[in-house]
């Protein structure tokens, strides 16, 4: 029997009248791309349902590609079926930013257990909870910075500034405009200091959220240049204000 391969799906690009490019990132193998041919034809195997950002599957691969080339997927099947973020708007954007920021920051082609475990559980969670899941952007962005290998420091104390160019916080503001003041930077040391299932207890404001949102983007930006042009997250910051 073949193994079946695990992975969320990160983009689809349109190939020809009925194929699809899938960018899709795996447990065993990290970033990978693949040809689906035949999505939109009338006797597919394959829907297009299939391969919207952040669909969890499972699927065998097959035909080896020569370098620069694509495999392709067969007995594609949904590994994890959404029970909520489909039908809740804030829950859909913010998916659609997940989406956005795994798509521009995730880009090694190696396994990492840990990496894929936390997007996985992350998902599932804000999929099962109610409520209380407003800050989850900000957690879920600050804990992608410790596997990308940039996590800011924990070395807070009351009035200090968080520096986005050290990753780190310190007593006196910088000589830069790349920092939080201590009103945000103390924001900042709860929302690193608390699991996911605790997020909710940092109290914040539609606008504070938004402005650690921001801030902690730059952070991201300082880092891993990769990530220009992210819009989504402007999206966001309206839904959840």
């Amino acid at each position: 029997m073949e193994e079946k391969i695990q992975g969320f799906v990160l983009q689809s690009i349109r190939y020809g009248e009925t194929s699809l490019v899938v960018k899709i990132y795996t447990l065993n193998n990290g970033l990978q791309s693949y040809m689906v041919k035949g999505v939109r034809g009338k006797a597919s195997h394959h829907r297009a349902a299939l391969f919207q950002p952040m669909t969890f599957l499972r699927f065998v691969q097959y035909g080896k590609p020569h370098p620069g080339g694509l495999a392709f997927l067969k007995d594609v099947e949904l590994d994890y079926v959404y029970q909520s973020i489909p039908f809740v708007m804030n829950k859909s954007a913010i998916l659609i930013y997940l989406s956005e920021l795994l798509s521009r920051t995730l880009t090694q082609q190696e396994r990492n257990d840990e990496l894929y475990g936390f997007v996985s559980q992350s998902v599932r969670w804000l999929d099962l909870v109610d409520s209380g899941y407003a800050n989850f952007p900000l957690y879920f962005t600050l804990e992608l910075s410790r596997f990308l290998g940039f996590y800011p420091q924990t070395n807070y104390q009351p009035q200090a500034c968080f520096d986005m160019m050290e990753g780190l916080f310190v007593k006196d503001l910088p000589p830069h405009p790349y920092c939080f003041g201590p009103v945000e930077s103390a924001a900042l040391s709860q929302l690193l200091n608390v699991g996911i299932d605790h997020i909710q207890s940092v109290v914040l404001t539609g606008n504070q959220r938004n402005v650690l949102l921001d801030g902690i983007l730059t952070f991201m930006r300082l880092h891993a240049p990769v990530l220009k042009g992210l819009q989504s997250h402007e999206v966001l910051k309206e839904v959840l204000r």
